[in-house]
């Protein structure tokens, strides 16, 4: 191979580790914005079970609000799969 044809694909190597970096940071933010997320709902949660005390009404509300966090967090779990997938 020519002098030029090894910069070129020396360069293409640079330019893929600087495409996974740059996928690594996008990751890496987007978990930090879930995990930021998870804590609002979690002390919304904690705070939705404290005013209700042992008022069995609520009971069904409580249990709505715990599987849409589990539908969140696995939603979370797919789209971070994916994204890490590019690696």
């Amino acid at each position: 191979t020519s002098p030029s044809e090894r910069k070129f694909h020396l360069q293409l190597l640079l330019d893929n580790k600087e495409n996974q970096l740059q996928q690594a940071g996008a990751l890496g933010q987007r978990v930090l914005a879930q995990q930021i997320e998870l804590e609002e709902k979690i002390r919304d949660l904690q705070d939705f079970d404290v005013e209700r005390g042992d008022d069995e009404d609520l009971d069904a509300e409580a249990r709505k609000r715990y599987r849409e966090l589990a539908d969140t967090v696995k939603a979370w779990d797919l789209e971070n799969a994916q994204l890490s997938s590019a690696f």
